[in-house]
């Protein structure tokens, strides 16, 4: 009788992995790899991720840190001494893939550009990640996901303004996220290549390219057919700067054209009477039912013929999004719930993050998950996002600056005394 065989830790086990990331995007793809199997190496300088010191709760511990580097590994290399470069060396021979979010200036002085790394190991698949793409007259500008926000036009689109300054998307750095998840699928489609030709080689993503791809449903420029918002900025938005129209009014103004008027009321939040409301009735079928709830009339739901452009037509949306409001202002979160689920239309009451934590969906799924930290700490941060039924790995929180210095140092060749000296001449920590 054959003995079980041991269920694989994720699909990427046996895969080594280097991150040379900070901040979000770089360490967000590393992580998706390691909830994968893949041994990711975190390459950290002597002061270690930026993100260490944001919002710390102890020396080199951020609350910002730790969702974002769960399960790698850390390794303190000061890059900067030439005593290092053995240690880099040997690192990238026994590596499969890098994911990079550094300048390309920095990263040739730090020996860890692609032409630089391919030279040592021509199998490497490597992740480049910029802020503006890798070619054009911003290619080497550095970038944030606020500012790419802003220059992507997603600033404009959200419409937010607090006391009369306009408002960024601040609850999740959307733009670093998604560049994350392009750096982990670049990597996964690279080494799946590699399994065809034998070789490596430099795939690029930006936070601009993904700022846009997450945008896409908004560009879709169809000739001769503009859409309302693109005719509103080459014909109203020109006259609103002549009159030198104050920043809320032309926000007021692009917002009428950049939303569909029916998603005014059907896909959008409602301010209840002890609360909020999420309410997502794109489907037709979903805003009758609603209609009937509500005891509301809307040619725009029942009359495939109703043109929604005329100026009676805009004054009706007006009308009716200001009864909508009233109606559920009217009424508490819990009764609109129950009221508007039992006709099976969709909806959430407007909850907050901190709930997440102890929400039993949540919890079932293992979307939060509790671990004990190297600082005595028990700390809950979110789970893996993809799920593996033939076994995943490990469930270990973010490193120590350095915790595994020695023990990837044994992994790639190095003798006890090699290491001693390296420790000694200041090269890794």
């Amino acid at each position: 009788m054959s003995a079980t065989k041991p269920p694989m830790a994720g699909p990427l086990e046996g895969i080594r992995i280097i991150e040379f990331g900070s901040f979000v995007a770089g360490p967000w793809g590393g992580q998706l790899l390691a909830d994968m199997g893949a041994d990711v190496i975190k390459v950290e300088p002597p002061a270690g991720d930026p993100w260490r010191h944001a919002t710390p709760f102890a020396p080199n511990e951020s609350r910002v840190f730790l969702p974002l580097n769960r399960g790698v590994r850390s390794i303190c290399i000061d890059l900067k001494r030439k005593s290092s470069e053995t240690v880099l060396r040997k690192l990238i021979e026994a590596s499969d893939g890098i994911i990079s979010n550094n300048r390309v200036d920095t990263a040739k002085k730090l020996g860890i550009d692609y032409d630089s790394v391919s030279t040592i190991n021509p199998q490497l698949i490597y992740v480049d990640i910029t802020a503006y793409g890798p070619k054009g007259p911003m290619a080497d500008m550095p970038g944030f996901d606020l500012i790419l926000q802003g220059y992507s036009g997603a600033v404009a689109s959200e419409g937010k303004i607090k006391n009369g300054q306009p408002e960024v998307v601040w609850s999740s750095s959307f733009i670093d996220f998604s560049t994350g998840y392009a750096a982990a699928n670049g990597i996964l489609a690279g080494i799946i290549g590699r399994g065809k030709t034998g070789k490596g080689q430099l795939i690029s993503t930006s936070l601009l390219g993904n700022a846009i791809g997450m945008q896409t449903l908004r560009i879709a420029d169809i000739d001769g057919v503009p859409a309302p918002a693109k005719i509103w900025h080459e014909n109203v938005y020109p006259d609103l700067i002549e009159k030198n129209a104050s920043y809320e009014e032309i926000q007021e103004s692009y917002q009428q054209a950049v939303r569909p008027s029916v998603y005014h009321c059907y896909y959008r939040a409602y301010k209840t009477l002890n609360g909020g409301l999420a309410l997502g009735t794109l489907a037709v079928h979903a805003r009758k039912r609603l209609l009937d709830v509500l005891g509301l009339k809307d040619p725009r739901v029942t009359n495939p013929d109703y043109d929604d452009t005329t100026s009676d037509a805009i004054s009706e949306s007006k009308r009716l999004v200001s009864k909508f409001e009233q109606i559920f202002a009217s009424k508490s979160t819990q009764y609109w719930f129950k009221k508007l689920r039992s006709h099976d239309i969709p909806c959430e009451p407007i909850r907050y993050v901190e709930e997440m934590i102890d929400d039993e969906q949540v919890l079932a799924n293992k979307y939060v998950i509790e671990m004990n930290h190297h600082t005595g700490k028990k700390i809950r941060t979110s789970g893996p996002v993809v799920r593996f039924g033939d076994g995943m790995p490990e469930e270990i929180p973010s490193p120590a600056l350095g915790q595994h210095t020695d023990d990837i140092l044994v992994d790639v060749g190095f003798s006890k005394d090699q290491i001693t000296k390296l420790h000694s001449d200041g090269s890794v920590a």
